[in-house]
């Protein structure tokens, strides 16, 4: 039966039974038939996708800003100097370059992402130039975390368990002549690791010549 005769029957009401059983038995045929080559997906298949979903839209999500008002220095001992770059690991937009023999490069830390500080300035200071140094970049940067740092932290300064004064104490009278390790910021707080653990503190040294005192 043509496929126009199924549906012009179906329509007639004063078509018999006999009719009506023809007309479903071609309608049957008419229906697609399942693909037998192609099996369906286990729901195991489904699960698995599910349950790697969320991970995969976590690691597409970047890394939130978190707001920083420090100065820190340039570590990076690299001749050829310092790559600024346009964004978190994006391409290089200046290069900061120490020129002198015994100055260092201070920068101004705007914000965190992760890994990355972003900065607003880069200054070289040294004896010879003026007070605050010379103002080598301005604008918005970003530097990795490998290539920035401290020399130290103040004589007798404060590390807070938190970045908050009113935080307990991890030292109350540091040593400014210790190592240190930066490994962040939050407003005017630095996280850093002393000789006695992990804290917060706005005692920082940025000379890299001498300690603080």
């Amino acid at each position: 039966m043509l496929r126009r005769d199924f549906f012009r029957r179906a329509s007639n009401p004063t078509s018999t039974g006999f009719d009506r059983e023809a007309d479903d038995q071609a309608a049957a045929q008419l229906l697609p038939k399942p693909n037998r080559e192609t099996p369906m997906k286990s729901p195991a298949v489904f699960v698995l996708f599910l349950a790697l979903t969320p991970t995969t839209v976590c690691l597409a999500q970047t890394a939130q800003k978190q707001a920083c008002n420090v100065n820190i220095d340039v570590t990076d001992t690299d001749p050829k100097g310092t790559n600024v770059r346009a964004t978190p690991g994006g391409n290089a937009i200046a290069l900061l370059k120490n020129t002198t023999s015994d100055g260092w490069i201070g920068v101004h830390v705007t914000g965190q992402f992760g890994d990355w500080y972003e900065i607003d300035r880069a200054n070289l200071i040294d004896a010879d130039q003026p007070s605050g140094g010379k103002v080598i970049f301005q604008g918005k940067g970003y530097l990795h975390k490998s290539v920035v740092g401290i020399s130290g932290l103040q004589n007798g300064g404060v590390v807070y368990r938190n970045h908050d004064i009113r935080t307990d104490l991890v030292d109350s009278h540091v040593s400014g002549d210790q190592r240190v390790d930066m490994l962040g910021c939050w407003g005017e707080f630095l996280k850093v690791q002393v000789k006695k653990g992990i804290g917060w503190t706005t005692a920082i040294c940025t000379n890299m010549n001498t300690t603080c005192n």
